[in-house]
């Protein structure tokens, strides 16, 4: 349930950030968001009965979705710039494919 959720929600934010603008700060934007993935990534590949993994996979997931709502919001004029979707799936496939 709660990989689904964090799933749904790192989608949602992807999307919506994905369709941004605005430069060196979208690059920065996204590049954070991407770590923040990674991290999330990897620690649902660690044991979840471990209390102190659940914790800080909870607390990530908050920061992400809170994160991604900021995001959202600083960059819905531009959610429709296909050139800054590509640029930010590009960004986020770098840092993805790097995550180990």
């Amino acid at each position: 349930m709660k990989k689904n959720f964090l799933s749904m929600a790192i989608l949602a934010v992807v999307v919506s950030m994905s369709s941004c603008g605005g430069g060196s700060s979208f690059e920065g934007d996204v590049k954070k968001f991407g770590n923040m993935r990674c991290k999330a990534q990897q620690l649902a590949a660690k044991d979840q009965s471990d209390e102190k993994v659940k914790k800080e996979l909870e607390d990530l997931q908050k920061e992400m979705e809170t994160y991604g709502d900021e995001m959202s919001k600083k960059y819905e004029k531009d959610k429709d710039n296909k050139e800054m979707e590509a640029k930010a799936d590009k960004i986020m496939k770098d840092i993805m494919d790097k995550c180990k």
